[in-house]
């Protein structure tokens, strides 16, 4: 499974209203970078002049190139005069534990399904588990699945991916996966519809 990569940067600026006007620049420039995902802005309580950025990239690689980009190109020099201290910056990993988040532009799959006659409700929820832990978790772009029981008896699978394109792509893989057609051979499909999250 591909792991998102959280940059926490901690500074002071020199001018809270100039320097949020750099930063906003900054991002809108950031967004287009190859693996950004999103940026969270904070500010201080205490001193208005404290800022720290949350920012989220899809590996550390594409993370540390943007980083250099920001420090070195004239682009962001304006954000970088902004910065009257640098307190500290690094990258993380969420702990195993926690699922993918998602955001806006993050692609979606829905599928309604019934199950076959005679296949137990226990035994496509165990074959679904096996389905995304053993082989949907680890797609590249994946973010979580979710398997949502309706009123009418129908079900819906409910996948998340990193954008639409890589939503459309993970599920038409699922050929190729022995897991998946044992699933398949569980449920009776409805329909299947794909978007994007606004």
């Amino acid at each position: 499974m591909s792991h998102l990569h959280y940059e926490i940067v901690t500074y002071r600026v020199t001018g809270p209203r100039a320097a949020d006007a750099a930063r906003s620049e900054a991002r809108k420039r950031l967004e287009t970078f190859s693996g950004f995902i999103a940026w969270q802005a904070f500010h201080g309580t205490a001193d208005p002049a404290q800022r720290v950025d949350l920012l989220i990239w899809r590996s550390l690689e594409e993370a540390r190139a943007a980083a250099d980009k920001v420090g070195t190109a004239d682009e962001f020099a304006g954000f970088c005069a902004s910065i009257e201290s640098l307190s500290g910056m690094d990258h993380y990993l969420m702990d195993e534990a926690q699922p993918q988040p998602i955001f806006t532009g993050n692609g979606i799959e829905l599928g309604r399904f019934r199950l076959k006659p005679g296949v137990s409700e226990e035994a496509m929820r165990a074959a679904h588990l096996a389905m995304v832990d053993f082989y949907l978790a680890r797609k590249s772009g994946w973010r979580r699945q979710h398997l949502v029981k309706l009123d009418d008896g129908l079900f819906m699978d409910l996948a998340f991916a990193e954008s639409g394109e890589r939503a459309k792509a993970i599920c038409a893989s699922w050929h190729d996966s022995d897991l998946c057609k044992a699933f398949l051979a569980l449920i009776e499909p409805e329909d299947m519809s794909f978007g994007t999250l606004l």
